[in-house]
């Protein structure tokens, strides 16, 4: 959530998380999802969206809301998840209407991102296609320039590319089950997998609704970057060694 850029107004390009940076935030006097990157939209509910469409009816989110906690299975974190489901999907019991659905498995907005990634570590440079006629940032501004998304280019070449990039990668490829694997291609496993931060959702006697920021604690071993090498296969090749941490 905390990674999702502003498009307009006095916030363009800074995220939700530089923007708010209070462990509260009271939605009741401020809105701070106005502006946001459209791909906020269309991957997560929030509080008082209607969501599924064919219930008609906004979600409550807030702790003893309609849809959370102590409900089970309810969300943990006050949002719950639009991509990859279909709104229109009816699945409750008394008027089912299922559908069809696909799982990708690699769309194009993946490969400019690899693109992107690939030519920015072969020539050290944001804005050098090398001899392939596009540039990192010319790959990531093909998926910021889709008309139902239109956010500000990526520009210039200040050493921050990488840390942008990956910031977009998170948001474009969200729950498409890519960040368990691209943290650990970027050996950042210590750093993005130690502190996780939470959120809930009050809502007081006066109906205002209050949005509190915390964390969790996690486990980290470098070894979790490499899968543990099967025991049979130990014993098929004498010469072969463990990876390292899972003796």
């Amino acid at each position: 959530m905390d990674a999702y850029e502003y498009k307009t107004g006095t916030n363009t390009g800074k995220s939700f998380g530089d923007v708010w940076t209070s462990n509260t935030i009271n939605l009741s006097t401020a809105n701070p999802y106005n502006g946001l990157d459209p791909r906020f939209g269309m991957t997560i509910a929030k509080n008082g969206d209607i969501w599924p469409a064919y219930t008609g009816k906004a979600i409550e989110v807030f702790e003893g809301g309609a849809n959370a906690s102590p409900i089970y299975g309810a969300t943990q974190t006050g949002y719950y998840l639009k991509k990859l489901s279909d709104p229109n999907a009816n699945i409750s019991t008394n008027n089912p209407s299922p559908k069809r659905h696909n799982f990708i498995l690699f769309r194009l907005g993946e490969f400019y991102l690899n693109y992107a990634e690939a030519i920015y570590n072969a020539t050290g440079s944001a804005e050098n296609a090398g001899n392939l006629g596009m540039t990192a940032n010319a790959a990531i501004n093909v998926l910021r320039d889709r008309t139902d998304i239109m956010m500000p280019h990526f520009i210039g070449n200040d050493g921050t590319f990488m840390q942008r990039y990956k910031r977009e990668r998170m948001i474009e490829l969200a729950f498409e089950d890519h960040r368990f694997w691209d943290v650990r291609r970027w050996k950042q496993g210590s750093e993005l997998f130690t502190t996780i931060k939470t959120s809930t959702l009050q809502k007081a006697s006066d109906g205002t609704i209050t949005l509190t920021r915390g964390q969790k604690v996690r486990e980290w071993d470098d070894k979790y970057y490499l899968f543990p090498i099967p025991f049979t296969e130990l014993q098929k090749n004498q010469k072969l060694v463990q990876n390292p941490g899972w003796n």
